[in-house]
């Protein structure tokens, strides 16, 4: 019985067009793995953002987003950068207390903190204070950033959702622009103030709304 097969010239052949076909689509394929991963990441911050909305009006009590500086311990930078970010609420005893689980924003996705204007320091200084607002305002809470998830004193800037569904934010920024917090994609894009790709969420003063900007 005669018995049929391939060449090792046929088998390169073929090998070789596969590998072609790769190197193609290679780029391609990287691009949409690092789209799913800032489309992930913001789609789970708008989420607890909305969380964080819907607590305070159904619980009638301020909800606080914590966003924590901090480094990251298990990743190849070491640099301090808003990585992560908590709800918290006022218990019995009047002390603020967590009220969902602890989220860290996973590598390679970043908050460009020169593109969140929720995130300015110089917006923490008391403007329009007059009318008695203080946010976004600063503060130092042990948080599980150390190693193995140890919890370690750090630095974070927070803003709160009021029972009737608004904020406590004034009206304009310090710099007199609206209230947003960008995510972009790689360290590399944290040196770009115009990043090619990034995920702006943007949340209304007056009633808490969030939205979703994107490039088109």
């Amino acid at each position: 019985m005669k018995r049929c097969g391939f060449s090792l010239i046929e088998m390169m052949v073929v090998l070789g067009l596969v590998g072609l076909l790769m190197a193609f689509a290679a780029p391609n394929l990287f691009s949409l793995i690092s789209s799913t991963s800032l489309s992930g990441e913001g789609t789970l911050l708008r989420n607890q953002l909305t969380l964080a909305q819907q607590t305070a009006v159904s619980k009638s009590a301020d909800v606080e987003i914590r966003f924590f500086y901090t480094d990251d311990p298990s990743g190849a930078s070491s640099e301090p950068l808003y990585r992560a970010y908590q709800l918290f609420q006022y218990n019995r005893d009047g002390e603020m207390e967590p009220v969902s689980g602890f989220f860290r924003i996973r590598a390679p996705v970043a908050i460009h903190q020169n593109l969140s204007t929720l995130l300015e320091s110089s917006s923490a200084q008391g403007n329009d204070r007059k009318f008695g607002f203080v946010a976004p305002h600063m503060g130092n809470y042990p948080a599980p950033v150390g190693f193995g998830g140890t919890e370690v004193n750090t630095p974070y800037m927070a803003f709160r959702f009021r029972p009737d569904g608004s904020t406590d934010l004034p009206f304009r920024s310090a710099g007199g622009d609206t209230w947003y917090v960008t995510l972009v994609q790689g360290e590399g894009a944290l040196q770009n103030d115009d990043p090619p790709n990034y995920l702006c969420l943007q949340v209304n003063p007056y009633n808490g709304q969030v939205s979703e900007f994107r490039p088109n």
